[in-house]
Order: structure tokens, then sequence, then C-alpha cells
């Protein structure tokens, strides 16, 4: 069985990769993946920790009934991780549909690239 750091690294780094894809494609919204890896990693790194603290006070401060959000999701997730390392089986279910989600994402992603590209002809031909 896997543990949970093995766990909190391995999605943590994903969705920071994520994060940083999602700056630069227009479907993925980078800020959420990066801090969905923020969350992940702050059990880990001191650093994440320290970042998400951060992130925390400056939500809390600039928009205060988003606070909560945060505190929802950490629950969430040590109960999830939890799960992963202890029942088995239960990793591989929740993988295939993370597959599936990113998946989607990109199909609807390629068939909008090739809606607007459709669009752009019939507009500048």
């Amino acid at each position: 069985m896997t543990n949970n750091r093995t766990i909190n690294l391995t999605v943590g780094w994903a969705f920071i990769l994520l994060g940083i894809a999602g700056i630069f494609l227009p479907v993925l919204q980078g800020i959420l993946f990066f801090i969905v890896g923020l969350l992940f990693l702050s059990k880990e790194y001191h650093w994440a920790h320290r970042l998400l603290g951060w992130l925390k006070t400056f939500i809390n401060k600039h928009f205060p009934k988003t606070g909560k959000t945060f505190d929802n999701a950490e629950e969430y997730l040590e109960k999830e991780i939890h799960k992963m390392a202890t029942e088995k089986g239960y990793f591989f279910k929740k993988i295939w549909i993370i597959i599936a989600i990113i998946l989607g994402l990109g199909l609807l992603g390629w068939a909008l690239t090739l809606l607007f590209s459709w669009l752009k002809t019939l507009v500048f031909a």
C-alpha cells in the first residue's frame, strides 16, 4: 500500500505542473490547480505550508467568504489521502476518474480549437 507522503508528493506536484500549464492553456484553470497542489504539498514541505498560509491570509483579507473554502478543502483532502493510503483499491478507483476528467478536458479543448478555427475561417475569409 502507498503511504500518505507518496500520495501527497505525487498528486501535489502533478497539480503544480497542471497549474503551470494552465497559465498558458486557456482550457485549464491554472490558479485553481496551483492552489490544490499547494494544499497537498503543504503537508510535506515547509515552503509550501508558508506559501499556503500567506495565500490564506491574503484571501481572508480580501475575500472573507472564500476563506472557509480552504478549510473545507483541507479536511476533504486529508480524508481522501487517508482512504487512498489505507483502503485497498481505493487509489485505483479514483485515478481512473482523474484520468477520465483530464481526457475529457483535453477533448473539450480540441473541440473548441476546431470550432474557433472554423469560426475564424467564416469571419476572416
